[in-house]
């Protein structure tokens, strides 16, 4: 550790540096016999060490605050890579006081005439290498600006990706596709750059989906919003949104928009989304929209959204009614009772006695119970066509848990004085009643995070549920 953070120093400089210093003091060694030997004046000659002296010396300071300075402290001291264009900068500034020093210090230059004849050569050498100087100067007004760093992911022009490299001359970009994309700092002045790492890593998704015209904007809006919030492994930053955004030939298109932590998670967040949103649109009975003109040799799903039939299809999707005779479905439905839940509001209070049994028609509903194989809470989460509160709805008994909706929900309440009716009627169903209520499981639908051992508790038999029915029933006869 302590090796990386003190660098190996320049030996071969610092030698050359004590070598060049000795020479001046030490006259007689080298300066004398030298001037002897070849003629040139002592004073030509001790210019000529100080001038070497004080180059090795700028090479000495210009790698410190390039090496040990800019990438070496600054660099420890941001925790990320600094570009290469900083250092080279600083760098060159160092040669230019270094070189400065010398003409004037040691060879006695008027530095204004110094300045007057290279500012035409400059201007000379500007127009051959203008490409060349733009390129730099672009570079260093996109690390005064701080447009980007090492890591960020960004966008320049239709080049997406990660920054890898950033010099005086160009910027290198890793793509997705794992290729390494070196931009011109020239382009740079008149491209627009997109860093997706401002001011933080999250990103809004967009998904825009055709329903037909027959579901009503507010069935709409509860079903996708309920599949967004129900999609599992997403961390979303801010509450989703559903806006229809225009009318098609086929039907009106929706588009769903919400915000996720990361945006290194687009793609897998987005067939989370789309896989939870199919699944509730195929609980409501409701397919994406189709050409109208095409031919479909397929029997048509009669839409839960629907209003004049939604009840009646919603019993005969519900599992625990399913098979039941239609004339008994039919009852059942229109004994139901529409309720309209906005979202976040509470349904049912923990504690409170409320025999009836609840099916949800839109949206999503959820309901916070104690763990009984670990301390802790679980939220069960019920969408379209699914029940709730059987326990209440059969026994009587209070309801052990709080039940709200997450989003704008509508929910269909059967109360067991209209059930008792039905099955004093039709006493027949009791049998195949009991075997749906056993076959369906207490837990009906989990969120994907917190599947425990709490599935595999072991069902109550038939007679359990058999016996609970003839209660029902023998109480509506008791009070006729």
């Amino acid at each position: 550790m302590g090796a990386r953070l003190l660098p190996r120093p320049p030996l071969a400089l610092i030698l050359s540096f004590l070598a060049v210093s000795g020479l001046l003091l030490l006259e007689d060694l080298f300066a004398r016999p030298f001037t002897f030997l070849t003629g040139i004046s002592f004073e030509a000659v001790r210019r000529a060490e100080t001038a070497l002296l004080l180059g090795i010396a700028t090479l000495l300071v210009a790698r410190f605050v390039r090496r040990d300075l800019i990438h070496g402290l600054l660099e420890r001291r941001a925790g990320k890579a600094l570009p290469h264009l900083i250092g080279d900068v600083a760098s060159l500034f160092v040669f230019v006081v270094g070189a400065a020093i010398i003409m004037t210090g040691v060879y006695g230059w008027d530095i204004g005439a110094v300045v007057a004849a290279g500012g035409l050569s400059l201007a000379i050498l500007g127009l051959a290498l203008k490409d060349v100087i733009l390129a730099v100067f672009n570079g260093a007004a996109l690390n005064v600006e701080n447009a980007f760093m090492v890591g960020d992911r960004v966008k320049i022009g239709e080049v997406d990706g990660t920054v890898v490299q950033s010099t005086w001359r160009s910027t290198t970009i890793l793509t997705k596709a794992r290729r390494l994309v070196t931009i011109p700092n020239i382009a740079l002045g008149t491209t627009s750059i997109t860093n997706f790492d401002r001011p933080d890593k999250s990103e809004q998704r967009i998904l825009e989906i055709c329903l037909d015209y027959d579901v009503t904007a507010e069935s709409a809006e509860r079903i996708l919003l309920a599949g967004v919030l129900g999609a599992a492994g997403i961390t979303l930053v801010d509450a989703p949104r559903v806006h229809a955004i225009r009318l098609d030939r086929d039907g009106v298109v929706y588009a769903i928009r919400y915000v996720i932590a990361s945006h290194d998670q687009g793609l897998s967040s987005d067939h989370a989304v789309i896989k939870s949103i199919l699944a509730h649109l195929r609980d409501a009975g409701i397919g994406v929209a189709y050409p109208k003109q095409e031919v479909v040799n397929a029997e048509r799903r009669i839409r839960v959204a629907d209003r004049t039939v939604d009840r009646r299809v919603l019993v005969q999707q519900c599992g625990l009614f399913r098979g039941l005779p239609p004339a008994v479905q039919a009852r059942i439905a229109d004994a139901l009772i529409e309720q309209t839940v906005q979202a976040g509001a509470s349904l049912i209070a923990a504690g409170t006695v409320r025999s009836s049994l609840f099916i949800v028609g839109e949206g999503l509903i959820k309901r916070l119970r104690a763990r009984p194989d670990r301390p802790g809470f679980v939220e069960e989460r019920y969408i379209a066509t699914q029940a709730f509160g059987r326990r209440a709805f059969l026994s009587g008994l209070p309801h052990p848990a709080p039940i709200g909706a997450i989003t704008q929900s509508l929910v269909f309440e059967l109360t067991r004085t209209a059930f008792a009716g039905i099955l004093a009627t039709h006493p027949e169903i009791k049998v195949l009643l009991a075997t749906n209520f056993a076959r369906s499981p207490t837990l009906d639908i989990t969120h994907a995070t917190e599947v425990s051992a709490l599935e595999a508790r072991a069902e109550r038999p038939m007679a359990f549920y058999l016996g609970l029915l003839e209660s029902i029933a023998s109480t509506e006869a008791t009070i006729r």
